[in-house]
């Protein structure tokens, strides 16, 4: 450790000793170091951004994937107003009396939350906002369209 110590300082004091020492009023004549050219010397101009302009068809997109959440909760409700008190067909989502209630309510709220959550946390990814509304438009029409099945149906308090 000391003969590499001892070797680091001998070559610096014979790199510094190799240098005539600059007098007063003397030029320093060594190279400068410059940065290069931008843009010029580049054949590859890169993109200048002076301010954040929205472009309109993102700030479509994104009025879009808002609506599409929006209507993908309110099919969802729909949905889950128009089981409750009914005979439950999905056995995931019925109650121990074989109708929807709490329990499927529960689970109903939690595939939403767990559909909707991960498009909040990745909102900066504009790209996806297409993709995240037609997934939801998609899914709110199935929903949609299973409420108005279950407005067919008979509550399973007036069977008997």
């Amino acid at each position: 450790m000391r003969s590499k110590l001892f070797f680091l300082l001998v070559g610096c004091a014979l790199a510094l000793s190799a240098q005539p020492p600059l007098q007063p009023g003397q030029v320093n004549t060594s190279p400068e170091i410059t940065a290069p050219k931008p843009a010029a010397a580049s054949p590859i101009v890169q993109k200048t951004t002076i301010a954040n302009v929205d472009d309109p068809h993102d700030k479509f997109m994104e009025r879009l994937w808002i609506a599409s959440m929006v209507t993908d909760v309110g099919a969802t409700s729909f949905d889950a107003v128009t089981s409750w008190g009914k005979r439950e067909g999905n056995s995931l989502l019925a109650s121990s009396n074989g109708t929807f209630g709490g329990k499927g309510l529960a689970i109903k709220a939690g595939f939403a939350a767990a559909v909707l959550i991960p498009q909040i946390c990745l909102r900066k990814h504009k790209e996806l906002r297409g993709i995240f509304a037609m997934g939801n438009f998609g899914q709110a029409g199935i929903f949609t369209g299973t409420a108005i099945h279950n407005l067919q149906i008979r509550s399973a308090a007036t069977i008997h």
